[in-house]
């Protein structure tokens, strides 16, 4: 198919009674509230299962993040083919390409630019203001849903970065009561939009906030993790009693098992556990032992009976923890959040 009857069925596929000639003469902000405009339109409606959006997507671009192509040469990307088009076809090529690029990364759940995009500070976090006041504010429903979906997958990934395990569990595993079921993937949820972003940002902003709180009591960002992995959870607020508890673990991580394992092992970093010789599969048991009866030990001492068991996820996040900890993997957090 040539590049000018490619254009003119996606025109007819998805800009049916859309007035593209005119559309592609707007400049700055009027172009982009109309490509806005488009953006949620093909979110909305559906073919199948999917948005159009995405379907718009796959004429120029595969699944991948980048916007790889989906055929080459494609027909509409050919400098060659394009000779071919007129000025007015390749002004609405122009913007097609403009919208289609949004609905690949939206539909598809990448990272974009939110200048481009929405005209506001390219920072995607929750502690961007002008991002949250636009996704709970804007008229453009499905596009914040599916915004804020990707601004829960970048944070999960930071957290993950950083180790700090019960944000990350807490934002992928969040559940809503109201509505029961997890606050997972636009497309099989039937939590309403502005409600799916309310939920989301709701969180993300209070695991924000509970982490700088613990930043502006000097409190170290391990110490902090170790306070909130004593929770298995992110709590609503700082416990004196479980802050000593995870003080005495810093201490005991800091003295007595930081680099143990880097020292016995560090021959055999990259080799799996079931090759590794008797020798140090014993010694890291016995330094990891240690530090388990430490944290039995701790809550024990400062935590009320049945919190923390042995099999808790909490008991696990603070193992992990240790084990990087004696690998040498130490306060690099400082670093990672």
């Amino acid at each position: 198919m040539t590049a000018s009857g490619m254009l003119a069925q996606i025109k007819k596929d998805f800009f049916k009674g859309v007035n593209l000639s005119a559309a592609s003469k707007l400049e700055g902000d009027a172009r982009r509230t109309f490509r806005l405009l488009q953006v949620e339109r093909l979110l909305t409606e559906k073919m199948g299962n999917d948005p159009l959006a995405k379907w718009l997507s796959d004429m120029f671009w595969t699944a991948d993040e980048g916007r790889q192509l989906m055929m080459s040469p494609h027909p509409l990307l050919s400098p060659q083919e394009q000779q071919g088009l007129t000025d007015r076809e390749m002004g609405h090529l122009r913007l097609i390409l403009e919208i289609a690029g949004l609905c690949h990364d939206l539909s598809l759940h990448y990272s974009f630019d939110l200048k481009e995009a929405f005209g506001i500070k390219d920072h995607l976090w929750v502690m961007n203001k002008q991002l949250v006041e636009w996704l709970t504010t804007t008229e453009y429903e499905q596009i914040a849903m599916h915004t804020t979906y990707i601004l829960k997958k970048h944070a999960i990934s930071v957290y993950a970065f950083g180790h700090y395990l019960p944000a990350q569990d807490e934002l992928a595993d969040l559940y809503s009561l109201k509505y029961r079921q997890l606050v997972g993937i636009p497309y099989s949820t039937t939590i309403p939009p502005r409600e799916y972003v309310k939920i989301l940002l709701d969180e993300m902003l209070r695991i924000e906030r509970h982490w700088w709180r613990g930043r502006k009591l000097k409190l170290r960002p391990d110490l902090v993790m170790l306070h909130d992995e004593l929770f298995g959870a992110i709590p609503h607020q700082f416990n004196k009693r479980v802050l000593k508890a995870a003080q005495e673990l810093y201490d005991y991580m800091d003295t007595q098992l930081y680099g143990q394992l880097t020292k016995n092992e560090h021959n055999y970093m990259g080799t799996s556990w079931d090759d590794l010789p008797k020798s140090v599969k014993r010694k890291t048991e016995e330094i990891l032992e240690r530090f388990a009866n430490k944290i039995r030990e701790v809550r024990d001492q400062y935590l009320p009976q049945g919190w923390l068991a042995d099999d808790s996820l909490a008991f696990s996040y603070l193992m992990e923890h240790g084990h990087r900890c004696g690998y040498g993997w130490w306060r690099e957090e400082d670093e990672a959040l």
